[in-house]
């Protein structure tokens, strides 16, 4: 994998514009994404799908 370093001071304003909006929509994406995984998980740290109950089906009387 190459990484092209680009000179801000060689870049247009357009350019320089578009690099920074590349790295903030990448930052907010990752953001959203580590604070939906957070809200997944249950107050015990299992996930939805991991959930154990040893009485699923439990009769509730009053």
């Amino acid at each position: 994998m190459t990484v092209e370093v680009t000179l801000p001071e060689s870049m247009s304003p357009r350019e320089r514009a578009a690099e920074i909006t590349t790295i903030l929509a990448g930052a907010i994406v990752r953001s959203h994404l580590a604070q939906a995984a957070k809200r997944r998980e249950s107050a015990l740290g299992f996930l939805d799908d991991q959930r154990v109950h040893t009485t699923p089906y439990q009769d509730e009387r009053l």
